[in-house]
């Protein structure tokens, strides 16, 4: 059966593989050894006719009684051997019809009934919904109230935005990325360009360098993200006004800071040509450079660079200041505020609800894929079932024959070994009388020679036990063939069902779009954004 079985199916048809019948059942167990497992008696003719004369010379007492009990020694050996080979094939034969009636017995399959069938598949089925009510009510609640956010968002903000989509082409993870190669690759380069203007070489130029950039590249991204966003684009005058504030601080910050730094590296190396003059480059530290006095010399001419080195350190602040400005406007989320974040929060709401819908159907599936497999495991024990059955049942009546066979063959050595005894006895009998007198005339009972009985090796019940065994696995099968295509055409209404779900969200969603256009109104109630 499938690696996860069912649970309804543990103890419903064929609960295991079936296997075929194995009689292993020697003659030898039973008493039947070398020929006499043949029907051989082992009882010599001869020795026989010259016993029968010597006990007519002895003259048996007439009898007119017709039993065994007046047999001779001989004849009572004969028939005991005989019997002995009939009653260990009975007990042969017995112990076998016992085999295959626990064998029968054993691969009957329990009744199946389709409405008791479809029940259990129908409740296990709901235990794998069962988490489905809370998972999925809690991804459709969040997901209805972001929703009703969106829809509520775009009819406040609609003449600005109009029907677009945001634009979230780019996602967050990848401009955080952007702006952290760009800040790297800013640290870096001011890290080559400080390293020769103070003591500590590379590492301490990193230092400084990586500081600056993390700052200039902050500035950039808050002035672009808080700044020029909210100035642009948004429709309150409030928050234009905020974000004009915002922004002008920022880029002024991020150009005063650029600039500083330029300036600074051109103080440091004209310190450095003053220092290396005097003799003194080993005691010359950067630190030892007053920011003040640098930050008053900027002004009034605040391009005033001396050094080809601060021109680069420059170039490369104010482009990964404008790069960061860039990415903060335009990159991290859409240009209008809030609707990128109002979108995502509804797409994400919509990703978890899937997921949750998801799960239930690959769950479901699995469900039904080991329901599938049982099925089918079921429909080839059952006929497997019957067909060991069947042999079981000419398998016993092959072993029925042979056992006939063997009786038949030591009843007919009885038989000629007892005639050949009492024709014999009769001779000598005969031949006599003179001597023995009254005493020889022949007993009565050797006038008639008892046929011995065979065992009759009836089976009608295990036939009639295989034969109730068969139609309850025709009935199975049936009812088999019944479940399973009630099955199929439940499987196909749950997955319309876990699809009828979605197909209702873009219907209400339409539905409210084609409001907007027929209207004409930005405004959405809430009740209708809510059934969306």
């Amino acid at each position: 059966m499938a690696k996860n079985t069912v649970r309804w199916g543990a103890d419903v048809g064929c609960q295991t593989k079936v296997k075929p019948l194995e009689l292993r059942n020697d003659l030898a167990e039973h008493g039947l050894k070398g020929k006499r497992a043949k029907g051989e008696l082992g009882i010599s003719r001869h020795m026989t006719r010259k016993e029968a004369r010597a006990d007519a010379q002895d003259g048996l007492p007439v009898s007119e009684a017709l039993t065994q009990d007046q047999w001779s020694e001989r004849e009572q050996m004969v028939a005991e051997r005989a019997e002995e080979v009939r009653r260990g094939l009975g007990t042969w034969m017995s112990s076998a019809s016992a085999t295959v009636r626990n064998y029968v017995a054993d691969y009957t399959p329990i009744d199946i009934h389709p409405d008791q069938l479809r029940e259990a598949i129908k409740s296990e089925e709901n235990e794998y919904r069962h988490y489905e009510t809370d998972d999925t009510t809690e991804a459709k609640e969040s997901h209805s109230a972001a929703i009703v956010e969106l829809q509520q968002f775009r009819a406040r903000h609609g003449d600005r935005i109009g029907d677009r989509t945001p634009d979230i082409k780019k996602n967050v993870e990848q401009a955080i990325a952007i702006l952290v190669f760009i800040m790297i690759l800013e640290g870096g380069f001011n890290a080559l360009l400080f390293k020769d203007a103070q003591a500590n070489g590379l590492i301490g130029g990193m230092m400084i360098a990586f500081g600056v950039s993390a700052v200039n590249v902050c500035i950039g991204v808050v002035a672009g993200f808080f700044g020029l966003r909210y100035a642009f684009n948004h429709a309150n005058i409030g928050w234009r006004i905020f974000g004009g504030t915002i922004a002008t601080v920022g880029i002024l910050a991020g150009l005063l800071l650029n600039f500083f730094v330029a300036h600074f590296r051109d103080a440091v190396e004209t310190g450095l040509h003053t220092a290396d003059a005097a003799g003194e480059v080993g005691g010359f530290s950067l630190f030892s450079i007053s920011p003040t006095e640098v930050f008053i010399s900027m002004f009034p001419n605040i391009f005033a660079l001396d050094s080809f080195v601060a021109l680069g350190l420059l170039f490369m602040g104010l482009t990964v200041f404008g790069l960061a400005v860039y990415e903060g406007y335009d990159r991290i989320s859409d240009r209008y505020p809030g609707y990128g974040r109002v979108w995502r929060k509804e797409r994400k709401a919509y990703e978890r609800r899937q997921a949750v819908r998801n799960a239930v159907r690959d769950d479901l599936s699995d469900y039904f894929t080991s329901c599938r497999q049982w099925f089918e495991t079921q429909q080839s024990r059952h006929v497997a079932a019957k067909r060991e059955i069947e042999k079981a049942m000419n398998l016993l009546d092959a072993r029925r024959d042979f056992a006939i066979a063997i009786a038949s063959r030591a009843a007919d050595q009885e038989r000629s070994l007892k005639v050949a005894y009492r024709q014999a006895h009769r001779r000598a009998r005969n031949a006599n009388r003179d001597r023995l007198g009254d005493q020889a005339p022949c007993p009565a009972y050797f006038d008639e020679i008892v046929t011995p009985q065979l065992p009759s090796y009836e089976m009608a019940k295990e036939r009639e036990q295989a034969q109730a065994a068969m139609q309850t696995i025709d009935n199975n099968i049936t009812a088999l063939n019944i479940c399973r295509e009630w099955l199929e055409q439940h499987i196909q209404q749950v997955q319309q069902g876990l699809s009828s779900i979605e197909k209702k969200v873009a219907e209400e969603i339409g539905k409210v779009r084609e409001v907007k256009q027929v209207k004409g109104s930005t405004h959405v109630p809430v009740d209708q954004a809510r059934r969306a």
